[in-house]
Parts: C-alpha cells; structure tokens; sequence
C-alpha cells in the first residue's frame, strides 16, 4: 500500500465528503456538501490516499471548551474519522491521528475531544470518557410533573424568529457548565439551524420554544414532534433537542410545556444532563426511564495549559505521573498545586504519588469521574490518601454535559 496523509485540496473536496459519508453508511445529497465544508477548512482536514484513492477521513473543528470555573480552553474537535472498510487493520487510523495530534499541540490546543463512534478505538490514542449523556424517557399519562412558575412565559418562535433569541442565550448560558461548546455563525446557520428533511428521521422540522422572564429571554428548547397513532389513540412523541435554562423555574416552565402538547404523550431526550432533576419532581418516578452511557471524549495534550486552565472545588497539591505511549511528549511526571481554587502545574523530577495513563487524566479532566473509582478499576495506582487527595480537587459539584455532537 502506497499510503499518503496529507490535507485535502480545493479538486478532492466531493470525494473526500463522499468518503466520509459512505464511511458513516449514509449516501451524499448534494445540498450538503458546501455546508459541510463552511465548518471544516480544507487545512484541518486529513485525507489517507492509496495511490490517487481516498481510503482514510478525518478533521477537526476549531472550540473552545467550557471547563470548571467558568472559563474555556481552546480544543481540537476531532471529527469525521473513517476507514475504507478494504483498508482496516493497515494503520491508516493511526497515522491520520499521529498527525492531527502533533498538529493540534504544535498549533497551541491543550486539548483534542471527540464523541466515539466506537469506544473500543479511541482509548489507544490518550482519549478517555470524560462526560456522560442521560437519555429520558417519559409517558406523561402516568405521572405529573410541576406546575409552572407564573412569573415565567413561554413562547414558540419559528426559525428565523429564533435565530434573533437563541445563539445569543445559548452564549450566555454556556460557560456555566464544564463540557459545553463554542458555537460560531456559521456553526449555527450550518449545523443548529439546518433542518433538511433526510435529517428528521421522520418527525417535523424543529420547533423552538423561549421562556421569558420579566419580557426577557432567559432559557430555551429545541424539539421535533413524531407523529403515532394506536387504535385511534394518540401516542406521538416529543424528541427534545436540547434545553437551555440559568435556573430551575425557566428549566420547569419548559418542561411543563414540552410534557403538555395534546397528541404527544412521550418525551424523549436522548442528551441530557446526567444531573437532570425530572425524575425527582415526576409524581411517579419509576415512568421516568434512564439510560447513561458515554459523551464527550478528551485528550490532554499539554497537561500543566490545561490544569491551568481550569478552577477546582478544594484546595491541594498532588505529584502524578502521566504515562502517554502515543505523544510522549505529552507525558512525564508533574506537580499540581491548587490554592483559592487556582492552579499551578508543572513538570517536576520527583517520585509520584498517582501514576495513570493519558486517557485517564483526559477522563478526569473536567470533573465528572472519580479518581478512586478509577483506581478501583486499576486504571490509577498510588496510595488511598493521595487517591482521596487528588478525587477531591478534581472532581466538581456539577457534572461536565456536552450537549453538541461533533
């Protein structure tokens, strides 16, 4: 195999989209290629060529990430991975990511994240499951949830209507949560905006509901509708989107209007926070179904920028150890003092109390795992006090929650 990785050219533009759409078992329509590309430029793509054929995809978007203490750090948003299925097993994957590592970390971005289409891949290259989604589950014909408050409205707006509202809550809304997105322009028109119909699986277009609060905007939901009917009854469902709200009474005033729409008796948010309190106001809890599994995956590629970057909830001082086979320039042992919530990290020589690999430091990176359970799992060595230790700092009271899958 003569194997070339390189970033695609102006001419190769519509074999490297059908690349990646056949890749993912889908077919190209041809209204999506140049909306592909206002969120991809051709110099963050990667193209794997046997000879002049495309057998190998991948690219990356440009973010910021929200991390703990209300503040962002720049990421590399690893994207559109695929392999020709003729040329698996031939270290295409992994000659297309050694080069978007280096590119990224040569190029400043602490961090690199992604959404696995398949866990069992990514853990080789130093990305470990740093979030989790909650998908839910509700028949409102067999429970209740909370009145809502009378000093909060809500209103439906049609696209262009929310196109004025809601990228401009959703950025204010978003640096209060560790594993949120930077959204840009042409990230909305192009990915929150677009609503084709090969896009809807069936349901309506999406509609958009904002919650005032003294005539102002405070919070929002995205949804679709999905028609159902069973011997002349309804049985619709409202898929959720997503919901953004600064407190609980904008959270309840949306939910009891997605829980109230005559025909749809079933909700379903297939993304949301693994600390959403639904289930506890549902006057029967057991209809609130839930199912937890993986979100955003990250790596750490400069390890003291991104302990740096973020605040943490108690105070300490830890020496760990990051062993990293695939950037070892990214490894090696260090220091992180956090005082006032306020990091320093740096390389030190000295003997580590915690030794992990990569992946399990991108997995504890923004707050939503356990240091000690990790250990439990024999993916952390070092003594039980140093493992409480560094549980305590690293760990946050709000879970990380990545609404955006890249």
């Amino acid at each position: 195999m003569d194997l070339t990785v390189r970033s695609i050219r102006e001419a190769e533009t519509a074999a490297f989209y059908e690349a990646i759409v056949t890749g993912f078992g889908g077919d190209v329509t041809e209204d999506d290629h140049d909306r592909f590309y206002a969120n991809l430029p051709l110099h963050r793509t990667l193209g794997a060529f046997d000879g002049d054929q495309i057998v190998g995809t991948l690219g990356e978007f440009d973010f910021e990430l929200t991390v703990p203490g209300e503040s962002s750090v720049r990421m590399a948003g690893t994207t559109v991975v695929t392999v020709r299925p003729t040329h698996r097993r031939r270290g295409v994957l992994t000659e297309m990511m050694r080069l978007h590592l280096d590119a990224a970390h040569e190029r400043g971005d602490p961090i690199a994240g992604l959404w696995a289409s398949e866990t069992a891949i990514y853990g080789r290259f130093g990305f470990g499951s740093a979030s989790d989604r909650n998908e839910i589950d509700i028949d409102v014909r067999r429970t209740t949830l909370p009145a809502p408050p009378s000093d909060v409205t809500v209103a439906l707006l049609t696209g262009e209507a929310a196109k004025d509202v809601i990228p401009e809550l959703y950025a204010g809304l978003r640096l209060r949560r560790a594993g949120m997105l930077s959204r840009s322009d042409a990230w909305w028109e192009h990915r929150r905006f677009y609503d084709p119909e090969h896009f809807r699986d069936g349901a309506s277009s999406r509609r958009y509901a904002v919650a005032y609060r003294d005539g102002l905007p405070a919070g929002y939901a995205m949804y679709r509708q999905k028609e159902k009917w069973n011997d002349f009854l309804p049985d619709g469902t409202i898929r959720i989107i997503e919901v953004m709200t600064p407190d609980e009474d904008v959270r309840r005033a949306l939910w009891h209007l997605l829980s109230s729409i005559d025909l749809f008796p079933n909700v379903n948010w297939w993304n949301a926070p693994v600390d959403e309190p639904v289930a506890w106001e549902a006057s029967n809890r057991r209809i609130v179904k839930r199912v937890i599994g993986d979100a955003l995956w990250l790596r750490i590629l400069d390890v003291p920028a991104a302990l740096e970057a973020r605040r943490y909830d108690s105070d300490g001082q830890v020496i760990f150890a990051v062993s990293d086979a695939f950037c070892p320039w990214a490894g090696g042992t260090f220091e992180l003092i956090v005082s006032g919530g306020e990091a320093f990290c740096k390389a030190v020589d000295a003997e580590p109390e915690l030794t992990l690999d990569a992946a399990e430091l991108g997995a504890l990176y923004v707050g939503g795992r356990s240091v000690v359970e990790l250990a439990r799992a024999g993916l952390i060595d070092g003594s039980r006090e140093a493992l409480v230790r560094a549980d305590r700092m690293m760990r946050t009271v709000v879970p990380p929650w990545c609404p955006e899958v890249f």
